[in-house]
């Protein structure tokens, strides 16, 4: 009973302390865009490009971003922002 007790108390307390980060992707027009704090928007959504994120087919980085473009974002939610792991063009 006391080993079962303890297990719980340890899930809890790593369920508790864990800094929880989703990934998933989103399609969409880019509706606007910050380069002051390399961000854009797509579906009403505002994610956050980062050195480490990768620019796919024809696009090379932040600055080929554009309002209109259509785009597929691969990101993951961290520290409460969308943060974008993948940005690809889309036809």
């Amino acid at each position: 009973m006391i080993k079962s007790c303890r297990r719980w108390l340890l899930i809890g307390l790593l369920w508790v302390c864990a800094t929880p980060v989703f990934a998933d992707d989103l399609e969409g027009r880019i509706e606007s865009i910050d380069p002051g704090d390399q961000s854009f928007v797509v579906q009403g959504i505002r994610f956050f490009a980062t050195p480490s994120t990768d620019y796919d087919d024809d696009l090379s980085g932040f600055g080929d971003l554009k309002v209109g473009l259509t785009v597929e974002v691969d990101f993951e939610y961290r520290g409460g922002r969308h943060v974008a792991k993948e940005i690809e063009h889309e036809d």
